[in-house]
């Protein structure tokens, strides 16, 4: 099994809320997304939870972040 690095980045838009993580290899090859669901309300909570979710995602496809 070979462990590849995965490299966040958060997405927001105008307002702030959250919209998706994108996440991209060392040489900047695109991943995949994990896309926020517009129906969770945007607290500190929910973005905690999803950054959770996202990455575990993630560590599941043999990525380290």
């Amino acid at each position: 099994m070979t462990i590849k690095r995965a490299i966040p980045t958060e997405i927001h838009d105008e307002n702030g809320d959250f919209k998706r993580i994108e996440f991209h290899d060392d040489n900047g090859e695109h991943i995949i997304d994990a896309i926020w669901d517009e129906r969770d309300e945007q607290t500190p909570e929910n973005r905690a939870e999803f950054r959770k979710w996202a990455y575990h995602m993630l560590n599941q496809k043999d990525y380290l972040l």
